[in-house]
This record gives structure tokens, sequence and C-alpha cells, in this order.
């Protein structure tokens, strides 16, 4: 008791507090000196028995309705509090910390309750993964001289998917090269050389679909031709840090949804992450690559140069460099892919270019490399914007 005492000094308050009313009863006798005392005895002796309440006895779960969002999306989270005793607690003040920078405290009034719940919403989530760790929780007494806390573990993943736009595909025919990212529509012909198996997508002929495969599986299986390698689109995000980063990143996003649901094969290579994500088509394939995005985070180091000349695609591929600023370092970079078909595509305003960038540019476009711009949700190539500001 007395170690309790000397750790816990507001607890030595409400017992100096309950022998000065005691000792003032005795000496000056009389009802309201007794009454004084008898009325201050049981908020005393409920602070004393809060000193021994075993707060690690709570069981807290949480409930959500699910753990895969959108960013910009909101969630629902319900921390419901078990415990095994009905003590009566005056209140609760439950804290969780949470990774986006943000903490969510509420007063709760448990009463005699064994059970009861917090809700609580988080609005405008950011992309990425996030990880909920612990609850921390306290109690008190009726006049705030003892306060008791506890932190209890109960973790939940939340992972928050990229948000993308649903890019009219005329306006990616009108800003890449002429038969560059392939047609829309798989060509009317007869194949040879079966490569392989994949899911069906929308635009497959009722021939290509493999029977034994599909029954094999439940799903629509369709053959893979060799001839349909050479449809192989690679996007290679730059992850430099830059304030158009998540711009980048929807840009990127948006360019994956609408690729794989034209039925094209589409891979990702980003300059900040060691994996290279193989050119695939189908759903799979499409939230593959938006895991990666999720998990994309803008780095300090240029690295650029030294990640796009290792030979990571097929020479025959065509590839999307989706970048936040134009530099010569990039450009030359991008040169080191001679034999592909190439565009830029930049998410910064050719307006807001410096010196370097506006040079560049002009390096680029001597050298027949297309480029082409994402302002506010739409693709301008150079042409596009021309006409723009001769209007």
């Amino acid at each position: 008791m007395f170690t309790l005492l000397k750790k816990n000094r507001r607890v030595s308050g409400i017992v100096l507090l309950l022998l000065l009313s005691f000792s003032f009863a005795m000496f000056q006798g009389g009802f309201i000196s007794w009454f004084i005392f008898y009325t201050f005895l049981p908020f005393a002796v409920y602070s004393m028995i809060l000193m021994f309440y075993p707060l690690q006895a709570f069981d807290v779960e949480r409930r959500i309705s699910k753990q895969e969002f959108q960013a910009g999306d909101s969630v629902e989270i319900t921390l419901v509090f078990s415990r095994k005793n009905r003590l009566p607690l005056l209140y609760m003040v439950v804290e969780e910390e949470l990774p986006m920078e943000l903490t969510k405290r509420t007063l709760l009034i448990p009463g005699f309750k064994q059970s009861f719940n917090l809700t609580y919403t988080l609005d405008n989530l950011p992309r990425g993964e996030h990880f909920l760790h612990a609850v921390r929780f306290s109690i008190g007494d009726f006049f705030g001289l003892y306060r008791k806390e506890a932190t209890v573990r109960s973790p939940l993943k939340i992972t928050v998917f990229p948000t993308y736009q649903e890019l009219p595909y005329k306006s990616l025919e009108n800003v890449f090269t002429q038969g560059q990212v392939g047609s829309t529509k798989k060509r009317q012909r007869e194949h040879s050389v079966v490569s392989g198996i994949r899911e069906y997508q929308p635009g497959d002929q009722l021939s290509w679909i493999n029977w034994k495969a599909t029954a094999r599986t439940s799903e629509i299986m369709t053959k893979e031709f060799e001839e349909q390698k050479s449809r192989d689109t690679f996007i290679m995000l730059d992850e430099y840090a830059s304030p158009f980063f998540e711009e980048a990143i929807i840009l990127t996003a948006s360019l994956v949804h609408t690729l794989i649901k034209k039925g094209m094969d589409v891979g990702l290579v980003s300059t900040g992450s060691k994996e290279v994500i193989p050119a695939r088509g189908g759903s799979k394939q499409r939230r593959k690559i938006f895991y990666q995005l999720t998990k994309a985070k803008a780095t300090s180091l240029n690295v650029w140069n030294g990640k796009l000349q290792k030979g990571i695609v097929p020479s025959n591929a065509s590839l999307i460099f989706v970048i936040t600023d134009l530099t010569m370092e990039k450009l030359e970079g991008v040169s080191a892919f001679g034999g592909n078909q190439m565009t830029l595509l930049c998410v910064k305003s050719q307006d807001d270019f410096t010196i370097e960038e506006k040079n560049a540019r002009l390096a680029a476009l001597a050298r027949g490399i297309k480029l082409s711009f994402f302002e506010q949700g739409h693709l301008l190539n150079e042409r596009t914007e021309v006409k723009a500001n001769e209007r």
C-alpha cells in the first residue's frame, strides 16, 4: 500500500483528504462535520478500488465492413470493449493513434455495462497501407484526482488503393503514336502457335476458348498466341520526390485501368522499387499493379538512368514513361530504349517548365520522342495545347 501511495501521488492526496475529513469530524463533532466525512467516504473508497482495478482484463475488438478501399473513401470502425465484472465506471477516455497523422479521442460512459461499443469514421483516406496496432484508454474517479490508463493490442490493416479516372480510349489514341499501343480489338485471323492460356477478356473470339481449361478451373479461359506478345505495354513510373507525385500515381492507375479494360497486356516498372511486374492482362494483373502503386513512395534518390539501362523490358514492347518533371538525365535514360516505341507523359504543365525542362522538351521532340501532358484529368498532346492556345 505504501509503495502504491508513493507511486501515485494523486491517490495519496485522496487518502490525505479522507484523513483530514475524519480528523475534522473527530475533533469538531456535530452533524455537519460527520456528514462531510460520510459524504466523501464512498468517493474516496471508489478511488481506492480503481487503483486495483485491472484494465488489462479488457478485451478490445475492431470491427470493419471491409479492409480494402480507394483513396478518398471513408471507413467506419467499431471498437467493441468487453470485461468480466460490472464495476461501475464513471467515464472512459478512448484514444487511438492512427498512422495517418490523425488521433481519435472520445469520451464514453460505460456504467455497469460489461460490453459497450465505440464507432468512429475516418474520412478522405489517403493512398497506402495503414496499420492500426493498439488502443489506449483511461478511467478516473469523480474528482479527477486519480487516473489510470492501459494499452490493449488490436491489430488491423487497411489497404487504400489509388484512385483512377476513366480515360476515353480516343484520347489515348490521339496522344500516342499511331499504332503504338495496339488495336482495341483482336485481329480476325487464324493463329497457329499457342503459347499458353489466360483468363477471358472482353473482345476474345469464341474460337479462342480453351474448353478443357475452362472445365478444369470453372472459369472461362482463352488461348494465348505468340503474335499477341508484340502488344505488351510497359508503364514506367518516375518515383522521384515531387509535388506532383500523387498526380503521377493517379495517371498511372488510370492508364492501367483503361488499357487492361481494352484487353491489353500491361506491365509496370517503377524507379523506386526493385520489383518489375511483367506485362499481362486481366483483373488479377490490374489488382497486382494497383497494389504496387498503393505501396509506392516518393524517393529523394534519382536512380532513373541506373534503373532503365538494364534491359528490363522486351525490345518489342511499347513504353509509356510517367514523369513529374523533364530533365536531360531522364531524357538520356529514355533514349536508351531506342528500339522501343516510347511516349512521355508529364503531369506537370509545360507552362510551369523551368529553362532546363524547356530545353529537354525541345531535345525530346528533336529525337522523335512523343511528349504529352496530363492536366486536370485530361490527356493533352503538343498539338492539342497549341490549338487551345491559338483559340
